[in-house]
This record gives C-alpha cells, sequence and structure tokens, in this order.
C-alpha cells in the first residue's frame, strides 16, 4: 500500500531493496557530503569501540611527565596532571557519541512520538499536543538542561536525559509535519478504505514515507546534543567520573598559554564530529530536495 518504493531513489548494486535501510545509506554515500559525514563517523564510531585496545594508557593512568607537548612517545601531549591526551581523546568519543546518539534517539522516541500522534488525529488531540510542543520551544535548550542538571546532579545518563528533553520538541515538529503533508495522500485514503487499522496506517504506510527527514534532524540532533554535552562540560558541569572532550576543554581553561595542545586536540574532535554529523544530514538532503543548497557547501 505505502509508496515508499515507488519513491525511493534508484539504488546502485544488485541485492538492494528499494525503500529498505540498506538503500537509504546506499543513497546517502553516494553523494560526495553523505561519503564523507558517514566516512568521518565510520572512523569515530571504531574509535569509540577500540578505544580499551588501542589507547596506549588506561584513561586515568597519570604518567612521570605532565604537560609535555606532542611528541612520538605522547602524540597529543600530556595534561596538567600527567594524563595522554590521546588516550583521553581516543576514551572521550565514548562519552560523546553515547550523549549524542543516546539523546538523539530518546528526543525521537518522545518527539516522534507526540508528532505522529498530532500530525495523524485532527481536532483536540492535534491542538492539544501542538500546544505542548510550542510551549516547550519557547524554553530556551540551555536553561532547561542546567535546570535539570541542577535538581538532578551531572550523572551521565541523566545529562543525556536532559539533553533530550530539550531536544525532543525539534523532532515533534518535523513528525508532525511530515504526517500533516502525508495524511491526506491517496495511498492513505486506500489504506483507511481497506479497513485497516489505524497503527498499521500510522507506523506501516506514513512513516516508511517520512523516514529520509527524520533521519536528517536524528543526525542535527546528534550534533546539537553533543555540542551541549561539550558545553556543560567546558562549564565543569558534567559527570566528573567520566572522560569526555567538554571536561578536557574546562580542564585546559589554566593552560591556554602555556599547554595549547589540551584545548587544541579536544576542540578539534568537537569540531570534527559535529561537521560529519552534518556532513551526513546534508548527504541525505541533497536526496530529498536535489535543488537545495546544502549546509556545507563548497564542497561540492
Amino acid at each position: 500500500m505505502s509508496d515508499s518504493k515507488a519513491t525511493a531513489p534508484a539504488v546502485a548494486g544488485k541485492g538492494i531493496v528499494p525503500g529498505s535501510w540498506q538503500a537509504h545509506f546506499a543513497n546517502i554515500v553516494g553523494t560526495r557530503h553523505g561519503a564523507l559525514g558517514a566516512g568521518i563517523l565510520l572512523v569515530l564510531v571504531v574509535m569509540a569501540i577500540t578505544a580499551p585496545l588501542i589507547a596506549p594508557y588506561p584513561p586515568l593512568e597519570q604518567t612521570p611527565v605532565s604537560l609535555a607537548p606532542p611528541s612520538w612517545p605522547f602524540p597529543f601531549g600530556t595534561d596538567n596532571t600527567g594524563r595522554d591526551l590521546f588516550s583521553l581523546i581516543l576514551y572521550g568519543s565514548q562519552s560523546s557519541l553515547l550523549v549524542g546518539l543516546g539523546a538523539a534517539l530518546a528526543a525521537l522516541l518522545v518527539g516522534g512520538t507526540l508528532g505522529i500522534l498530532a500530525g495523524y488525529f485532527q481536532g483536540p488531540v492535534e491542538a492539544v499536543l501542538m500546544r505542548l510542543i510550542e510551549l516547550f520551544q519557547t524554553l530556551p535548550v540551555i536553561i532547561l538542561v542546567l535546570c535539570a542538571v541542577a535538581l538532578f546532579g551531572s550523572n551521565f545518563w541523566l545529562l543525556i536525559a536532559a539533553v533530550a528533553l530539550a531536544i525532543w520538541p525539534m523532532e515533534a515538529r518535523l513528525v508532525y509535519g511530515q504526517y500533516i503533508k502525508l495524511r491526506e495522500r491517496e495511498f492513505i485514503a486506500a489504506a483507511r478504505v481497506a479497513d485497516l487499522s489505524t497503527a498499521h496506517i500510522m507506523f506501516r504506510e506514513i512513516l516508511p514515507n517520512a523516514i529520509q527527514p527524520i533521519i536528517v534532524q536524528v543526525a542535527l540532533d546528534a550534533s546539537i546534543a553533543i555540542l551541549i554535552e561539550a558545553g556543560l562540560g567546558f562549564l565543569g558541569l558534567s559527570d566528573p567520573s567520566r572522560v569526555s572532550w567538554g571536561r578536557l576543554l574546562f580542564v585546559a581553561q589554566d593552560y591556554m598559554d602555556s599547554a595549547w595542545w589540551m584545548s587544541l586536540f579536544p576542540g578539534a574532535a568537537i569540531c570534527i564530529t559535529v561537521v560529519g554529523l552534518n556532513l551526513f544530514a546534508d548527504g541525505l538532503n541533497e536526496i530529498i530536495d536535489p535543488r537545495s543548497t546544502s549546509g556545507m557547501g563548497g564542497l561540492q
């Protein structure tokens, strides 16, 4: 019943079903932006998974040499306590990716569900849910997160929940718009005539046709979540028991002049990760709207 297969872009390669997750991914990496973004994200994921295997030192181990500049034994130098920054960057990728992916998926679960309900049902349900979404959208994101941290502390998992709480309205608004656009299409009318259940229509007919813009928003939300976590870490509000790039920047504040490497490498890691996520989102956006101007213009 769904027209997702009919509207899916052509996918090169045999054995890939149009409209499937494999087809969506193949289309994304078929663009320059998408391929570069996917490559950056793949490297980061490998770093996070293999950090315990490839890091020269455990994250909390202190070497005899503190504030050592980059050298062969210490490629990224050491911090004020003698910890190897290369190892800290590797372990920090775990925290950043967990925050980004965890907060984005949690926001999708909450915001996507409310957006689906508001977009499919008309009348009081739509009105009440949209007022709720608009209320949360009026609140500054960083203020919401700071209030949550002040109330519940800087526990890592609570931090993910706090970031998700701040960004879910963006997911809700996007999903709502997609469902508004699709709910009156002919194939949905045919599904209603065929007496398919409401749940089937919402999740099996409409959702597959809205999945590409949702993936774009998830990637953008993940980059926002990583920046929020880095900002909290820079302010000293992240979980001190976990290594994170933002926390490394917090420590580096007092050594900007004497130990430039302490801020350079964590900052570069944050920038590269955010750029990778935005490139990945741009690659998919080029597929959805080939006429659109990419947000990372100049790399075409």
